[in-house]
């Protein structure tokens, strides 16, 4: 008797023909069950997403078919790309380096291995900046803004899509990570509205002129004190380590970067930088010490943690 749940496949040996399982047939809701119970079982907290994730993606189809076709059977092909997926995922690989995309500021962004995966904190970071463009929405002229570190390009994208009143330049000294970036810009149709340039900080832009400039820079510490609440510990490893540390208290990137702005020809109105929740006191200190004139504020994210300085001059 042929056990249920499983397909025969005829196979020929001499004279005879016998009946050989193949292989075991999976439906969608035994699939999501599984991969649900295999990456609980390598600590991932968000298991039930990502296993919706991923057989989503493999299949092509939104999280909704999942749960209307629950007794859709996968083909061969689509149980082994999904078992690879899967098992890199249980290694702690972030979901967006599986599926080549991320969700930032409510826009789909490209993601591959060269560029940091854009966190929701961050998010706080594009609303103080668009805050602040939105008061100088009567000026004639676009008004320009730098962003450095740029990566993905999220931040400059989603301030390119939502404000028509912005010119932005951005940043980064990654090749790689520029290439993402340009290609994020051209998805959302933002290339005519962001130069990209490639360099250290502020440097291959020293003598232009920005009213504001906004900096996400590396700030993590080596003991991992200012790590976010949507990171993983484990899943660090995967992304470029140059995008993440910054020395042993993790202000090194902040501290050359402000060094940069204390020479700048032109300083701008604005300065908008990310933080680790602990490094608000250390940054002000040395901010004030290299700009006297500065006026900090800081802005907290969802969690109540100091993630935004705000630095008038």
């Amino acid at each position: 008797m042929t056990p249920p749940g499983y397909k025969l496949k005829k196979c020929k040996e001499p004279d005879i023909l016998i009946y050989i399982i193949k292989q075991k047939m999976s439906s969608i809701k035994q699939t999501l069950s599984e991969n649900k119970q295999k990456l609980r079982k390598n600590d991932l907290q968000t298991a039930q997403l990502d296993a919706e994730v991923l057989l989503s993606f493999v299949l092509k189809k939104p999280k909704e078919f999942l749960y209307t076709y629950p007794e859709k059977e996968l083909t061969d092909q689509q149980i082994k790309t999904l078992d690879r997926l899967i098992n890199k995922r249980a290694q702690h690989t972030p979901l967006a380096y599986l599926t080549g995309h991320k969700e930032f500021f409510g826009l789909d962004f490209l993601i591959n291995e060269n560029v940091l995966v854009p966190r929701p904190e961050t998010e706080l970071l594009v609303e103080q900046a668009q805050q602040y463009i939105k008061e100088k929405k009567n000026r004639k002229t676009p008004l320009s803004v730098a962003e450095i570190g740029t990566g993905s390009g999220c931040i400059a994208v989603s301030l390119a899509k939502t404000l028509p009143q912005v010119q932005i330049t951005a940043t980064d000294i990654s090749a790689k990570a520029l290439e993402i970036a340009k290609l994020n810009a051209k998805k959302h149709q933002t290339t005519d509205k962001i130069k990209f340039f490639q360099g250290n900080l502020l440097k291959p832009i020293f003598e232009q002129k920005f009213k504001v400039i906004i900096a996400n820079l590396p700030y993590l510490d080596e003991n991992h004190k200012n790590l976010l609440k949507s990171s993983d510990e484990k899943a660090l490893k995967f992304e470029p380590p140059q995008a993440l540390y910054a020395g042993s208290d993790g202000l090194d990137a902040y501290r050359d970067f402000f060094q940069q702005v204390k020479t700048l020809p032109y300083k701008p109105e604005l300065i908008l930088v990310e933080i680790g929740q602990d490094q608000s006191p250390e940054l002000k200190k040395f901010i004030n010490s290299v700009l006297p004139q500065a006026e900090i504020r800081e802005k907290k994210d969802l969690a109540a943690k100091n993630r935004v300085l705000r630095i008038k001059l």
